[in-house]
């Protein structure tokens, strides 16, 4: 019985080191969700600024 928690606590230990060595170099890298360069964030800007534009005058267009 002795031996059987020895090699748990063994086996734990050992599994625990490992994970942690292997565990990130197996986990495949994922690409940034948002890029955040300036050139895409201005051109978001920009087309969030037409789409505005162009909803303003919509509803402008509803209200006359």
């Amino acid at each position: 019985m002795r031996k059987f928690w020895q090699g748990l606590i063994w086996g734990g230990l050992l599994g625990s080191v490992l994970g942690a060595i292997f565990g990130p170099m197996v986990k495949p890298q994922k690409k940034p969700l948002v890029e955040r360069s300036a050139d895409t964030i201005k051109a978001t800007t920009r087309d969030l600024m037409r789409q505005a534009r162009r909803t303003r005058r919509r509803l402008m267009k509803k209200l006359d």
